[in-house]
């Protein structure tokens, strides 16, 4: 009996252990067809999980690219900011060493003393009634001392101070200046200002000026000496009845004055 409970134990072992190989090699497949199932499922939203991450570290590592190429950027625009403002300085001063020289040739061939200034000031407003220069009453500057740039005249010595001096522009709209247009017509230069000066002979009727005709001053005057240019007649514009009004235009742009010229010493 024994042995026979014996070999009963032995076989159910058997056949249990046959039964779960089965059900083991069955439930593989089941297993495998449940994940292959639920990969079809996950698929679609782990590629939008992959594509979103993906999509993200290349919005990221753009935006980085980004920033390097606009701090890129700004160092060439400063770069080239920084040199061309080193060119701009260069030119400037070239400009300025050749006003120089040209003011250093006139003291050979200019009949008057003179001392050079720079503008120091100038209103906008007031950008043809006066301005203000470097010089004053330590460089021996003094009231009325006529004042030229490039050789012609553009005022006189208003008020002086220690350090610094008020020019009066010929183009302020009360200065009046005596002078000579052409062949010798007499008259007065008066302000208009603007770059365009007014001259009225003392005879309208012996006066026969002309577009071009030079103007110079006439040297009757307490402060400008004779000869000096002041421009050229550059509009013929009739007034009244036979009456003509003579325009004169200066020689040069009033705004790129620098360097200008006080006649310290005129030998009449």
């Amino acid at each position: 009996m024994k042995i026979g409970k014996k070999k009963g134990k032995v076989l159910n072992i058997l056949y249990i252990f046959i039964i779960l190989m089965v059900v083991a090699f069955f439930a593989k497949d089941v297993f495998n067809y449940t994940m292959t199932g639920i990969e079809e499922v996950l698929l679609p939203l782990q590629s939008k999980i992959y594509f979103l991450g993906k999509k993200a570290k290349e919005s990221t590592e753009s935006v980085i690219n980004y920033k390097e190429l606009i701090n890129e950027n700004n160092k060439l625009k400063y770069t080239i900011a920084e040199k061309s403002l080193v060119e701009q300085k260069n030119q400037r001063l070239l400009e300025e060493n050749d006003r120089l020289r040209e003011l250093l040739d006139m003291k050979d061939r200019f009949k008057f003393k003179f001392k050079v200034g720079k503008i120091s000031f100038q209103q906008t407003r007031e950008m043809f009634e006066s301005f203000a220069i470097n010089i004053g009453e330590i460089e021996g500057i003094k009231k009325n001392m006529p004042v030229l740039y490039n050789e012609s005249l553009i005022g006189k010595v208003e008020k002086v101070f220690k350090n610094y001096s008020v020019v009066q522009m010929i183009t302020f709209q009360d200065s009046v200046v005596s002078a000579n247009a052409g062949e010798n017509t007499v008259g007065i230069v008066k302000g208009n200002r603007s770059d365009e000066l007014i001259f009225e002979p003392v005879s309208f009727h012996e006066a026969q000026l002309k577009v071009g005709d030079k103007v110079y001053t006439s040297g009757i005057s307490d402060i400008y000496p004779k000869d000096l240019y002041i421009g050229e007649i550059c509009e013929v514009r009739k007034k009244y009845e036979d009456n003509v009004e003579y325009l004169v235009k200066l020689p040069f742009n009033i705004t790129d004055m620098n360097e200008i010229i006080v006649l310290t010493e005129v030998d009449r």
